[in-house]
């Protein structure tokens, strides 16, 4: 059985338009049973430069390498001209599968689609990165 994947496919950008009334963000972070969440440059295999969503700001195509039972918490927030911020956060299993995913929606967190047993790790992100939150429905509440 094989103890390392590559997770292929996964875009980290900070990218905004040439007005700078919308701004998209996205990151990447690894859930490690050992080390908790990590930056995806500690299991970086490759990286290659895409072009971003919006005129101004860079893109990257990132490859990673994880071990059997880690986790994959890639998010996208877009801020539009209204100061209002919409995205999503997914949680993806060692073999690269969407275990979980959950929509943000200026402040209020709401399960979208999977088992709500991976609604913990969207709970740590939120907390690691002190991201806003007003609400949360991940479907693990009793």
């Amino acid at each position: 059985m094989q103890s390392q994947y590559e997770i292929p496919g996964l875009i980290v950008e900070k990218s905004r338009s040439r007005s700078g009334k919308h701004l998209l963000s996205s990151t990447l972070l690894i859930y490690k049973k050992a080390q908790g969440l990590i930056p995806y440059v500690k299991s970086l295999v490759s990286e290659e430069k895409v072009k971003p969503t919006y005129a101004k700001g860079e893109a990257k195509l990132v490859k990673v390498k994880v071990e059997h039972g880690d986790f994959i918490i890639h998010s996208l927030f877009i801020r539009n001209f209204k100061s209002r911020v919409k995205g999503y956060i997914s949680i993806f299993n060692h073999r690269g599968e969407l275990v979980y995913r959950a929509k943000y929606n200026n402040g209020l967190v709401v399960k979208s689609k999977g088992n709500p047993v991976y609604a913990w790790l969207v709970r740590l992100f939120l907390n690691t990165l002190k991201i806003p939150v007003t609400n949360m429905r991940l479907g693990d509440e009793k």
